[in-house]
């Protein structure tokens, strides 16, 4: 039989404890809290309060504020849920403790709820979007939970340690949170097992998916690498800007620039080797693309859809600049527009390159209007390009 003292205290204090208790939150809150009932088990893989309940496992619950004597009566409520044996407790102490077993079953049969009319001000709160507004829920912690938790991990670490280098078991890192102030009990009796959290890294995106993901959203920039890759590659455009240079010339000095006939000494056996020499640039800028289509095609079914996000390529954010959203995606390469488009940034870009740098000056006594070659360029280019 319980002790009896005008009420049955330990039988109360079992009534009133919570698996959740508002104060964890912070030791000034109001005291409140709610407990669960074995009805409320969620078979789920994830370690919680309810799902473990649906593993038959009883998670202990903790008083919802220490006033006067509550802290040392709830040893014997702890006793009890934990099944200990309070071998060096004096006998009324065991005796309460003995006595309240038969009653837990009882206390989770139903819910129970106390202190929860009036959301403290100092509880945190997320709002989740729904039915077009938004639902305030104040997140709390089971400090049961940890209790039951952290004596998993202390017995892993103890076979980790027993093994040593051959342990196939990963050392579980815990941290240690200041939950509970400079008085843990005062927040409750098992407060102290919600200080040493595991710690885990946050979940990361592969390179490759990150990669992906920053395509979509910001698109990328071009280069003509065959010119730093390929020596052959930087003679052979080296060659053609210290011809197209010349042809320049020529034609200025004759004044052909004037009828706007830029290479008047060309022949169909130069041009075929000024048309390969060009390809081979638009072809390496063109792969540039499709490589990076394909990275985007690896995280497709991730990618907003056209009915949430608008857009003129499924493949690039709308704010992706137009230039590259048509290096990424082929079928925007038909418009004449983006061939325009691209002709011109190819052409500016090709006339500015080192090779061709290195051309102006070797040679000092050529004058070249950046314009003329740019548009001559330009015109090559969008040729390959039909």
């Amino acid at each position: 039989m319980l002790k009896d003292t005008g009420e049955n205290i330990y039988q109360q204090a079992l009534a009133e404890s919570v698996h959740f208790s508002l104060k964890t939150t912070n030791s000034n809150i109001e005291k409140g809290g709610l407990r669960l009932a074995q009805s409320q088990a969620l078979d789920l893989p994830y370690i919680s309060a309810r799902t473990l309940l649906a593993d038959n496992l009883l998670v202990p619950t903790d008083y919802q504020a220490n006033a006067g004597k509550t802290a040392t009566i709830f040893k014997a409520v702890k006793a009890a849920q934990l099944n200990e044996d309070p071998s060096e407790a004096e006998d009324e102490f065991k005796r309460n403790a003995a006595a309240l077993k038969p009653h837990l079953k009882t206390a989770f049969s139903q819910p129970f709820s106390a202190g929860l009319d009036n959301i403290d001000i100092r509880m945190r709160q997320l709002l989740i979007p729904k039915d077009g507004g938004y639902c305030s829920i104040s997140p709390l912690s089971a400090a049961g939970v940890n209790l039951l938790l952290n004596a998993e991990v202390d017995a892993l670490k103890e076979q980790h340690k027993i093994a040593g280098k051959n342990s196939k078991l990963k050392n579980i890192q815990t941290a240690v949170f200041g939950i509970g102030g400079s008085n843990p009990q005062n927040v409750g009796s098992l407060v102290r097992a919600m200080q040493r959290p595991i710690v885990l890294a946050s979940p990361s995106l592969k390179p490759e998916t990150r990669m992906a993901f920053q395509y979509f959203y910001k698109g990328f920039d071009y280069e003509i690498s065959n010119a730093y890759i390929n020596h052959e590659m930087y003679i052979e455009l080296t060659d053609y800007a210290s011809k197209l240079i010349e042809q320049q010339k020529l034609s200025k000095a004759l004044g052909f620039h004037d009828a706007g006939v830029y290479a008047p000494f060309s022949t169909m056996e130069k041009r075929g080797e000024e048309l390969s020499t060009i390809r081979k640039v638009l072809d390496d800028v063109l792969a540039q693309g499709q490589r990076i289509l394909a990275i985007l095609k690896t995280v497709e079914d991730q990618l907003p859809a056209h009915n949430a996000l608008e857009r003129k390529s499924f493949w690039s954010h709308p704010r992706v600049s137009t230039l590259a959203q048509g290096l990424i995606n082929p079928e925007l390469q038909q418009f004449d527009d983006w061939k325009i488009l691209f002709a011109d940034d190819l052409a500016a870009r090709i006339i500015k390159h080192r090779y061709w740098k290195k051309e102006i000056k070797n040679n000092v006594e050529i004058t070249l209007s950046e314009a003329d070659a740019k548009s001559f360029l330009s015109r090559q280019i969008q040729e390959l390009l039909k």
